[in-house]
């Protein structure tokens, strides 16, 4: 096969992408763009002055399901375009009590890869969850519902998952504890798990473990504390536990920088996590969010370590469209040459009206396990959130 895509000529390959994309893609495609729905977290947020995830979010982490504030923020700072009401669940053509909030989320993916041993257009539904959130006082039950890719199925049941669920006590306006499934607070809380600060260091999708949580929000001091007790649904070998610990603060009035540590265990090695991160957000409209981990890993006879980093630098150059760089390093063992992973390129994201966003990407990807050499990556994610 001839290889004719660099980085200096992009053009023939955005047209072979988009012959093979219309040749090889999936009639479920359409669906998901009528029919899909995501629930996720944009720390950027930072930018506009708003320091707490909850001013959005049920989750004191942020992502999840959202407040009825949210909800009208994503009209009216995120999306380009919206009438009034539009925002609301299911376009506000129901109407759920004060106390129950209900939402959902799918998200899909498009990709293309060109390897030296592979060639490839794939179709991925990454999620489909419904969500609700069930306020009494103080007290939130929250959890989602959804499908989740399974072999050898016999039934629905089979296709599905609860990834998240838990209950959280509002102690005060500042302080919150919460217990159940969901994602410990470390580091910058961002929906894209296929970057190196996520599915990197284990918090892929379908990771979640189970947690008990603490959270001080202050205006401008923000501090978690995890106990992670592990998934009673993996292998007794892979259960992870351990504590994290998330600090932040939130300074000049768009601007958050924090530390974020990590010490876990299971049967089989134990792993020390530290790194700084933050949220940039040098105008309104020109933000940059960046995370940096050192890892240390020990196993009988063995002990790796290595770093982990991520790098995105975005400019909205029009309300609900917004350009991108991004960068990743992956080498979690500084001794082993073979362990290193490094990906940049640019990307085009829009928020045309509430309950939209898509995402358009061009990476060069270098993946030493592979091969010594840059190969093109080219993604298109599509979210629809109920």
């Amino acid at each position: 096969m001839i290889k004719k895509c660099s980085l200096e000529h992009p053009l023939p390959f955005i047209r072979k992408y988009l012959s093979t994309f219309c040749q090889k893609v999936s009639p479920l495609f359409l669906w998901v763009i009528f029919y899909s729905a995501p629930l996720f977290s944009f720390p950027e947020m930072v930018r506009h002055g708003y320091n707490n995830c909850t001013v959005c979010h049920f989750s004191p982490a942020g992502g999840g399901i959202l407040t009825e504030y949210g909800r009208e923020l994503s009209r009216e700072i995120l999306s380009h375009i919206a009438q009034e009401n539009e925002e609301k669940f299911l376009y506000n053509l129901i109407r759920p009590p004060k106390w129950l909030n209900l939402g959902g989320d799918i998200r899909a993916l498009q990709l293309y890869r060109d390897t030296p041993n592979v060639e490839e257009a794939k179709f991925i539904l990454m999620q489909a969850d419904l969500e609700a959130a069930l306020t009494y006082k103080k007290f939130s039950v929250i959890g989602t519902v959804g499908r989740k890719a399974a072999a050898n199925t016999s039934s629905f049941t089979d296709h599905l998952i609860s990834r998240k669920h838990y209950l959280l006590f509002q102690a005060t306006d500042e302080f919150s504890v919460r217990g159940g499934r969901f994602f410990p607070a470390f580091g910058l809380s961002i929906a894209d798990h296929p970057v190196v600060t996520r599915r990197g260091l284990g918090w892929d999708q379908g990771d979640e473990t189970y947690n008990i949580e603490g959270a001080w929000l202050g205006e401008t001091l923000n501090a978690y504390l995890s106990a992670i007790l592990g998934k009673p649904d993996a292998r007794k070998s892979g259960q992870e536990r351990g504590i994290a610990a998330n600090l932040s603060l939130f300074w000049g009035d768009r601007f958050k920088t924090g530390i974020s540590y990590l010490y876990s265990k299971n049967k089989n090695e134990e792993r020390n996590l530290l790194g700084p991160f933050g949220i940039l957000g040098i105008t309104p409209r020109i933000f940059l969010l960046t995370e940096t981990d050192f890892q240390n890993k020990k196993r009988e006879g063995t002990n790796e370590f290595g770093i982990v980093n991520y790098q995105r630098f975005d400019v909205e150059f029009l309300q609900g469209f917004h350009l991108f760089l991004s960068h990743e390093i992956s080498k979690p063992d500084f001794d082993t040459s073979r362990s290193f992973i490094r990906n940049y390129g640019i990307g085009f994201q829009c928020f045309p009206r509430s309950h939209w966003e898509f995402a358009l990407q061009w990476q060069k990807e270098k993946n030493r396990t592979i091969s010594d050499r840059y190969n093109d990556l080219l993604t298109f994610l599509m979210h629809f959130y109920l």
